[in-house]
Formats: C-alpha cells, structure tokens, sequence
C-alpha cells in the first residue's frame, strides 16, 4: 500500500456550517473553495515497512505449521501459537497504523480553516465498549472462582482496567485550525502524497498542510498562485 492511495474525497455536508461561522469571524475575504477528503496524516513507507516485516515473522510461523511440519501435532501448535501475534500485528497494522484522518477545508482570500478528525467507523464506539466490558467479566469471573486473583488488579493489572475503562467513553475530538496565506512564502506540491504545503523559505520544516485529491491539486495550486503571488512553488516531496 502506497502514499499514492493517500486521500480520498468525501461530501460535505450539513456539519460544515459551524467551520464556515469561525472561517467568516477570522477572515474578511469571501470563501473561494471548500471540500472533506481522507488521507493519512504521515507518510506511510516507513510504516508499512516496519509492521510489513514484523508481521512477516508470525506469519511465517503459522504458514510453517500448517504446511511443512509431518508431524501434525506439532505443526498446529505452531500455528496456534503464532496465530494470535499473527493477527494482533494486522490488527495495529492495517487498522491502528494506517487509519486515516478526515480533513474539511474552507479557503478564503485571507487564508483557511481547518478541521480534522480521525476516521472512525460508525459502529467503532461500540467495538470499543464490547471490549471493555468482555475484560471487566472475565476479570470479576475470574476473581468469583479465585478470590486470590483480587492482586491483579495491583499494578499491570490495574494500568489494564484503567486502559480498558477508558474505552468505555471514547471520543473522536475535532481539532480546529486557521492559518493567513500572509504567512508563507514558500509552497510545496507533493503529488504522491496528494498533499500541498504552505511553508517558510526561512523554516522549510514547518507549514500548512493542505490535502487535496489528485485530480484537484492543479486547481488548488492554480488558486493559491492568485492568492499568494509573492510565494515560491516547488514541485517536490513534503518529507515532514
């Protein structure tokens, strides 16, 4: 999976109307463009190379119990004991890892609004709260048939039950953020990562990301060029 596959546009919809209330009380130009799309909020290659080959390790040992030990017995073992780790790594990997960020922005002739928040499924809250409460039950089951089980909930036990009472009222936050095009001088297109950043000649570590999706990025690039006339745009890789 590539940074190529980065964002995806979604609709916009009644939601937007309170971006649009802060976007009008911190700017006075008129609003020029607005659009939601998904993408990740880092670049994936490093990422997926480092679960890729870790996950790699449990799931040679489970294809290796399954197909190339004579011995049976031993063989699904094998793959028994691989096959939790196994998909626990897919799990943070494909998940966890490469879950994308939704993205709603409101351009104006003074600069933009920003809104993001992470891309969580309609059902993930209940997920959540099953899991909670799955380890809850097990926990108190196992102390009814063993009181002594009671210590652990000292320690490692107890970081557990905090974690896992945690989930129980899970949020998904919205992070708002307005930036001025008078701040930058300098802008990067990454066509890759469909991505174009508006930074600092001075700091070129630091910058306004703006995720677009392909076919868009011409647009947006064309409108920003009338927005900042003074800017530099370079054609190359945001690495940050």
């Amino acid at each position: 999976m590539s940074d190529s596959e980065n964002a995806n546009e979604v609709s916009l919809d009644s939601t937007d109307s309170m971006s649009r209330v802060l976007t009008r009380k911190a700017f006075k130009g008129a609003e020029i463009a607005s659009w939601m799309v998904k993408a990740h909020p880092h670049p994936m290659r490093a990422i997926d190379l480092a679960l890729g080959a870790m996950t790699s390790i449990p799931v040679g040992f489970f294809l290796a119990g399954l197909l190339f030990y004579e011995d049976e017995a031993e063989g699904n073992f094998i793959a028994s004991q691989s096959a939790f780790p196994m998909l626990l790594l897919l799990f943070l990997w494909l998940v966890v890892a490469r879950k994308k960020t939704i993205y709603s922005y409101i351009l104006t002739e003074d600069g933009a609004h920003v809104e993001d928040w992470q891309d969580y499924a309609s059902f993930t809250p209940y997920i959540f709260k099953g899991i909670a409460i799955t380890f809850f039950v097990a926990v108190l089951t196992m102390i009814a048939m063993e009181p002594s089980f009671i210590w652990m909930l000292a320690g490692p036990g107890a970081m557990a039950f905090a974690a896992s009472s945690k989930l129980m009222t899970v949020e998904n936050p919205v992070r708002q953020r307005t930036k001025k095009w008078s701040r930058y001088d300098l802008v990067f297109i990454d066509r890759k990562r469909k991505m174009i950043v508006t930074s600092y000649q001075s700091n070129t570590m630091a910058g306004f990301e703006i995720h677009v999706e392909k076919r868009r990025i011409d647009e947006v690039v064309a409108l920003l060029k009338t927005l900042m006339p003074n800017a530099e745009f370079r054609e190359e890789e945001w690495k940050w």
